[in-house]
């Protein structure tokens, strides 16, 4: 008999969230199953199960862990954790043997979670239009919006993960993975890259103009006191907003090598000042001061909340408990002073790096560094300390840069960035052409991302070939391409 494929089962196992009785919705748990017509029949069972769905992004398996610090960073060999090829998992990922039984588990898994997220919106959206009179003012809009969004984004990602780039496609009409936009138990058959492009620009474009009328966003604040429908309007960061619609649409644009849109849409965020850099003089950094902001909320266009962030960075980033080495996400002094660059005039006082006043880093000793971005301290409730973020302020200008149709252009996007980190700003004088100026994204992008997963696309983007302090010299462009789990193959798929 024929295996059930997983997109199958995920579409079997939907669970929806109920809001408890806490004034926080970035702080509820799920609740009981309920039936469809039930779930649908107000508005706040459509509230309930969009904030089920971003809980689900906030999970390990996704946004919360290996799509943010977990699995890509590893893969980008940005951790130490890698040294034991034989029984640790990291090992065998670290070197790209993606037929490992674990590192296979996790490739499934994620594949599975991620469809999983979409069926959830897909659901969410199934009867949306004829059930508009259950809505008050705005929150048809925002529910609709962000669902489509959602739904956008973690296709593109897993195109991102399961499929190659653009230029690497023979032929460039070969299929890659399914674009789901029904809640079905049977699952859509899979589609080129452009169309998979295209669904998700469509996707894109209609929740930027449904969440047009929500232009203003709330910054991560206290709530407390509103009632549910006041603060489903509030943490405008922690969704998938309106400028983080457009952000989205710059990074789609930049990885279709649509270099005009890119440039268009990351402008728009820039330029709609709803978003700033930390004030690198004053920003507080020190994990153990309740007004620490170690991960820069202000620069966050859209971060998912993560409740048990505290659990999590105890177990891989040893702040206050310790866990076996070949889980931890460490780094070296050395290849930390070699990414911010500590030994150029002016580099040391980078406020990301880790010899910077306040810094971000936990120094045990010279082979064993651990990024703090993700310290809860146990006795402060702090929100920014539960903080993952997914698109950042820094990402727009660095597109912005490399779309931008002059090299002296582009210097005022990366410089922007490079002043408020407190570094020196480059000059036209030594950056005079479009390879220097790559080389300086390049350096930029691996300092800005450290522990958020955005390193390893860009390698996956700008092919290359080698990649610094790897244990695998055998790496080619294949391993950027995870497997589709085997039995969606069976299922017949491709």
């Amino acid at each position: 008999m024929r295996k059930k494929s997983i997109i199958g089962l995920i579409f079997l196992s939907i669970i929806f969230f109920t809001l408890n009785s806490c004034n926080k919705w970035l702080d509820v748990q799920p609740s009981t199953q309920t039936t469809e017509n039930k779930q649908f029949s107000s508005q706040q069972g459509y509230i309930d199960a969009l904030i089920g769905t971003y809980q689900k992004m906030a999970e390990n398996n996704s946004y919360g862990k290996n799509l943010g610090y977990g699995v890509l960073d590893v893969l980008a060999q940005l951790f130490q954790n890698k040294a034991n090829q034989t029984v640790d998992m990291y090992g065998q990922l670290a070197r790209y043997n993606y037929a490992d039984a674990g590192v296979e588990a996790t490739i499934n898994s994620l594949w599975s979670e991620q469809y999983s997220i979409i069926a959830q919106t897909n659901y969410i959206l199934k009867d949306i239009d004829a059930n508009r009179h259950l809505f008050q003012p705005h929150n048809f809009n925002l529910i609709k919006g962000e669902s489509l969004a959602i739904r956008a984004m973690v296709h593109f990602d897993l195109l991102r993960l399961f499929a190659p780039v653009k230029s690497q496609l023979q032929p460039i009409e070969q299929s890659t993975i399914p674009y789901m936009t029904a809640f079905s138990v049977n699952p859509s058959k899979s589609l080129s890259f452009e169309e998979i492009i295209s669904q998700i620009i469509i996707d894109l474009k209609a929740a930027e103009e449904l969440l047009s009328i929500d232009q203003e966003i709330d910054q991560i604040k206290d709530n407390a006191g509103k009632n549910n429908l006041e603060l489903f309007q509030s943490f405008r960061q922690n969704r998938l907003n309106y400028w983080a619609v457009k952000a989205l649409l710059a990074r789609v644009y930049q990885y279709n090598e649509d270099k005009e849109n890119a440039l268009k849409y990351s402008k728009e965020v820039i330029s709609s000042e709803k978003f700033y850099f930390v004030n690198g003089n004053t920003n507080t950094t020190n994990p153990t001061l309740a007004s620490s902001n170690a991960i820069f909320s202000t620069e966050h266009i859209f971060s998912v909340y993560k409740s048990d962030l505290k659990t999590v960075s105890d177990r891989y980033f040893k702040t206050e408990s310790n866990a076996a080495e070949g889980e931890d996400y460490f780094s070296t002094q050395t290849n930390l002073n070699n990414y911010f660059e500590v030994s150029v005039s002016g580099h040391a006082i980078d406020i990301r790096g880790p010899q910077a006043s306040n810094s971000r880093w936990n120094v045990f000793n010279v082979s064993t560094v651990y990024s703090n971005k993700y310290y809860v301290g146990s006795n402060i409730n702090n929100v920014n300390q539960k903080l993952i973020p997914v698109i950042k302020l820094a990402e727009m200008y660095y597109i912005a840069a490399e779309a931008s149709p002059t090299v002296q252009e582009a210097l005022g996007y990366i410089n922007k960035v490079r002043t408020a980190r407190l570094i020196p700003a480059l000059t036209n004088t030594n950056i005079t052409n479009s390879s220097q100026l790559d080389s300086e994204i390049f350096k930029e992008y691996r300092k800005e991302f450290i522990a958020e997963g955005q390193l390893w696309y860009y390698y996956k983007r700008k092919k290359f070939t080698s990649i610094q302090n790897t244990v695998d010299y055998s790496f080619n462009l294949g391993k950027y391409v995870f497997p589709i789990p085997n039995k969606e193959i069976e299922f017949g798929l491709n």
